[in-house]
């Protein structure tokens, strides 16, 4: 365990509470997980939210995930947080540049837990590169594409760990397609033109998969070496990836016009994926000898993109799947309800509930609320401290945002475009 310099100023509360696991899944949706649980098919999650309280979880407009991520690990709106989309403008660079860390102008959680003595690991959870100093261990969102500077704390904590090469994904590709994947039809689309199928299993799931067994193994790494984290974060994103790109094969009646031999090969790509992770949640939690609170929280939901979530953009019309406004929230473990399915909550709830039941105050700056309709009795009961805020108002500034290693910012600017988030 690493321990950064001021931090554990602040005593834990009295009596160690459980280890905790937030899992970060990017635009998880009742929608498809309800039915997925009814068939037997995803064990661990349906587990966590038989035997725990799950909610929907309400996100906010525009959804882009980097400004709702940072809400639901500072409990603040975007305003309040600075990141407010995927790229800047700076004055005179002539091109986006994408957000990154040292744009948040609030503490985030791990912050908050690091300065009281939690061990803490954050293992690529959106806008945390450059990878800040806490009492743990952090790897950056973009630690996966290898080579950067400031990828992870300690520094140089992940050299060892390489990028998973897109062969891994191709040899992996049968368990979840039955398509004959060619990677020299795997390029750009000309403009206008939509792309090959080969483009579009390029573009959402290897990259997918590649990302989130980059960070699995990050975790993996991190969960090897005793003593086990305090509270540990993980997120993956290629649950969204793969519903942008696949919605129109799994559920074609929308879209009336799929081939039915595409249905046949691409069809069970969302699902897969879905199974895929459900069993490296398994794998997380086997970790754990007693029970850890584990808290499972999306950004947004997500649908087939027609009437008016259809993309008009020519160059994304590869993407059949579009976002919604609600997402899911499960909680299990320790002192939490059994099989409570409970009113909607908000992404900024997220932090104040953790700290809450961290025995932690929450900060008067916040805008979430604690739920602590989600807690059994004395925890619901439990009188919610207060902090005027955690922010560190004599704090110096940060330094200004200096721009990523240019292959790197190009890297993550043509996946953005490739998104349909900027142009």
């Amino acid at each position: 365990m690493a321990i950064a310099p001021g931090c554990a100023r602040e005593p834990k509360p009295a009596g160690k509470p459980p280890r905790v696991v937030v899992l970060g899944l990017d635009a998880g949706t009742w929608q498809l997980l309800d039915k997925y649980f009814a068939r037997g098919i995803l064990p661990n999650l349906a587990r966590l939210r038989s035997q725990g309280a799950s909610a929907v979880l309400n996100s906010i407009e525009p959804s882009s995930s980097p400004v709702i991520w940072t809400s639901i690990a500072t409990g603040k709106v975007p305003d309040k947080h600075g990141i407010t989309w995927f790229v800047r403008f700076p004055q005179g660079a002539g091109k986006p540049v994408p957000v990154d860390r040292r744009m948040r102008k609030t503490s985030a959680i791990w912050n908050m837990l690091s300065e009281r003595g939690f061990d803490v690991a954050v293992v690529g959870w959106f806008v945390t590169w450059p990878a800040e100093a806490v009492n743990g261990r952090m790897i950056s969102d973009i630690a996966h594409y290898g080579d950067v500077e400031e990828e992870s704390f300690p520094p140089f904590y992940l050299r060892q760990l390489a990028p998973v090469e897109q062969s891994e994904a191709i040899r992996a590709m049968p368990s979840f397609m039955d398509f004959p994947y060619d990677a020299r039809r795997a390029n750009k689309h000309p403009a206008g033109q939509p792309p090959e199928l080969d483009y579009l299993v390029y573009d959402r799931f290897i990259r997918a998969y590649t990302r989130d067994l980059f960070y699995l193994r990050a975790t993996e790494r991190i969960l090897s070496e005793p003593p086990l984290p305090d509270v540990l974060f993980v997120y993956l994103r290629g649950t969204d990836d793969v519903q942008h790109g696949f919605w129109k094969f799994m559920d074609p009646e929308p879209f009336g016009d799929v081939p039915a031999e595409q249905v046949r090969q691409l069809g069970k790509v969302i699902e897969n994926y879905w199974i895929w992770v459900d069993k490296r949640v398994g794998d997380i939690l086997s970790r754990y000898k007693q029970d850890p609170l584990v808290l499972v929280a999306s950004d947004h939901g997500a649908g087939p993109a027609v009437g008016q979530f259809a993309v008009e953009v020519p160059e994304y019309l590869h993407l059949s799947g579009s976002h919604r406004s609600d997402g899911i929230l499960i909680l299990n473990g320790p002192g939490v309800r059994k099989g409570a399915r409970l009113e909607p909550a908000s992404i900024m709830d997220v932090t104040p509930t953790l700290l809450h039941y961290l025995r932690l105050p929450v900060g008067e700056d916040m805008d979430g609320t604690v739920r602590t309709d989600f807690f059994e009795d004395s925890l619901a009961e439990r009188e919610i401290e207060r902090i005027k805020t955690y922010d560190k108002t004599d704090a110096a500034a940060a330094p200004g945002p200096a721009p990523m290693e240019p292959a790197v910012e190009n890297k993550v600017l043509e996946h953005l475009r490739s998104l349909g988030y900027i142009e």
